[in-house]
């Protein structure tokens, strides 16, 4: 069972936003109308930030119960006075008091005995009318504690109810004005969110959901591939031209996560005869380079001063290896970037992933 998702989160808008995380509600509390979410995870990003920003989700349950003055409801701070990690198949007993005097409950287990793949919360026979009636409510969660706080799902709890829930791995990420363990209401999470559904919308356990900067959502498996590290405003491919510094701070970025390699270059040899660019035409320059560090793998590609030139043969184990380039730069522009010292990224995977 996989122990942890992580959800990255690039913010490509014109203003800082501050991005929830919610656990989508299990199949059986869906039509519930008193089952609200219910969540502490959030993160704020500036706009175009280009370091890496995420959610970390473990795969951990946890069951909680409480009791308070606050009557479950939108918009009321519900933190759970006592829970505790849960597995499926676990049956939990939350015993609440009947008041006076005002007592938060106890939470027992776990049992064994839930069907396959679920959870089970058991309440006692206490007098919920009597202990509303005197300004004493219980409270009930479900979800996942992250390390950013918890992350599910309460409800007002009924006496003597077993309550089963099929856990559902689908997690909104939303922006709205939502509080930390503020109740909300799921169609107000929804509304402005992107959903992402595990296993099928994550590679390697992580997915990358980018807030556009016209407010749409989109989502791919994955951890951020360098060309969305890279991506401000306008420029959002490898060929737009940036400065060096912007091109490393993104490619260590990308290194952390990927097995590709940053290196420096130490010579360059150009082919005779590369054709200069004519008017409405590429140019096409190839040579050899000669790098500073052996290449750990057999790359595709390397970047330059956010710049893409194509690796041509296998390149594993060697420092100096073929290369070219095709693209609306003139030729001197290009030969220009190739200074003893300047940091290049190799890469493996295709260039306009």
């Amino acid at each position: 069972m996989v122990d942890k998702y992580t959800i990255y989160v690039l913010n490509q808008s014109s203003d800082t936003q501050t991005f929830w995380c919610f656990l989508s509600e299990p199949k059986e509390l869906v039509s519930d109308p008193g089952v609200y979410a219910n969540s502490a995870a959030s993160i704020a990003i500036k706009p175009n930030y280009k370091g890496l920003v995420s959610f970390g989700i473990p795969v951990q349950y946890v069951v909680g119960a409480g009791a308070s003055n606050n009557a479950v409801g939108l918009n009321v701070e519900i933190i759970s006075a006592i829970s505790d990690g849960a597995n499926l198949g676990d049956v939990w007993q939350a015993v609440y008091a009947t008041v006076p005097p005002n007592m938060g409950p106890d939470l027992n287990g776990p049992a064994q005995g839930a069907p396959t793949n679920t959870i089970q919360i058991v309440s006692n026979d206490f007098d919920k009318s009597h202990n509303e009636a005197n300004g004493w409510f219980s409270n009930q969660s479900f979800g996942i504690l992250t390390e950013a706080g918890f992350m599910g799902m309460s409800w007002s709890p009924s006496p003597s109810i077993k309550r089963t829930i099929t856990p559902k791995l689908s997690f909104y990420v939303a922006v709205g004005d939502f509080g930390s363990n503020s109740l909300a209401s799921w169609n107000d999470v929804s509304v402005s969110s992107q959903v992402a559904m595990a296993p099928n919308d994550f590679s390697t356990n992580k997915a990358t959901i980018t807030y556009s900067s016209t407010g749409t959502w989109s989502i791919k498996p994955g951890a951020p591939s360098i060309s969305d590290l890279l991506s401000v405003s306008n420029v959002t491919s490898y060929g737009a031209m940036l400065s060096d510094d912007a091109l490393v701070t993104a490619a260590l970025t990308y290194l952390s996560l990927n097995e590709d390699q940053l290196d420096e270059v130490s010579a360059v040899a150009w082919d005779p005869g590369s054709a200069a660019r004519s008017l409405g035409e590429e140019t096409k320059l190839s040579g050899t380079l000669t790098v500073k560090e052996a290449l750990g793998a057999s790359f595709a590609f390397f970047i330059l001063a956010g710049v893409t030139f194509s690796i041509k043969g296998s390149s594993k184990g060697v420092a100096a290896f073929r290369f070219s380039y095709a693209g609306p730069l003139g030729a001197s522009s290009v030969k220009a970037l190739f200074k003893a010292g300047a940091k290049i990224f190799l890469g493996s995977k295709s260039s306009d992933e």
